[in-house]
């Protein structure tokens, strides 16, 4: 369903991914902790009580071999802790399958998720959704600080609508929030980051993949 972990990870010759690590490339060897650190910087940590050495998919070198991404992904798919619960490791980032769109309650999960992700800024809450992919139907409604909101989404098989990020991000911005989404299209995943909306440009100094789920700042559509 595309809610676990989805680490996958594509070989350098794969096209649509070569601009990642070409990008790569003229940035390897940089230590896990720098990485880290320079995450920090921009609004991107752990939670509290996570150690990243439990978190790591990979060897260790291949974090310095393809900085800042493989990081990324592993900081915004799930992990099982010690007492067998199912958290990220971080609510700045998330990595996701895009192919996670089936029936009703999906959406209702991904929006969880952005709820978890955004409960510092708002209220987010009273979620449902309703999914008719046989009749390309599908919507979602929810309250924010108990204003109620309810959108059409895009149908495509069963495929995520990207724009829900797009509409968390305009609320943030309605609700004087400095966040923004951000996100990188990676066929079939999505890495998707939640900072600052100043921070952008430091992220894309880091790792030049990103964004903004929302281009119109000085535009409404709700």
């Amino acid at each position: 369903m595309g809610f676990g972990k989805q680490i996958q990870i594509a070989e350098p010759n794969e096209k649509v991914k070569t601009p990642v690590f070409r990008w790569l490339k003229k940035r390897n060897g940089i230590s896990i902790e720098q990485q880290l650190n320079d995450f920090l910087g921009i609004g991107i940590g752990l939670k509290e009580g996570i150690n990243i050495n439990d978190c790591l998919d990979f060897n260790k070198k291949e974090y310095k071999i393809k900085p800042y991404f493989l990081l990324l992904t592993t900081l915004g798919s799930e992990i099982v802790s010690n007492d067998k619960r199912f958290l990220f490791p971080s609510d700045d980032v998330w990595y996701l399958d895009r192919e996670c769109i089936e029936d009703n309650g999906d959406y209702v999960r991904v929006i969880r998720r952005i709820a978890e992700m955004t409960k510092n800024d708002f209220s987010l809450d009273h979620i449902n959704d309703f999914i008719d992919l046989e009749n390309k139907c599908a919507w979602i409604s929810f309250k924010v600080n108990g204003q109620g909101y309810k959108f059409d989404l895009n149908v495509n098989d069963d495929w995520l609508d990207i724009r829900v990020f797009e509409i968390f991000s305009i609320l943030l911005l309605k609700y004087g929030s400095k966040k923004r989404f951000f996100f990188s299209d990676i066929d079939p995943n999505l890495l998707v980051v939640l900072i600052e909306k100043e921070k952008y440009r430091r992220l894309n100094e880091l790792l030049n993949i990103f964004i903004p789920a929302h281009l119109g700042e000085g535009r409404s559509v709700l």
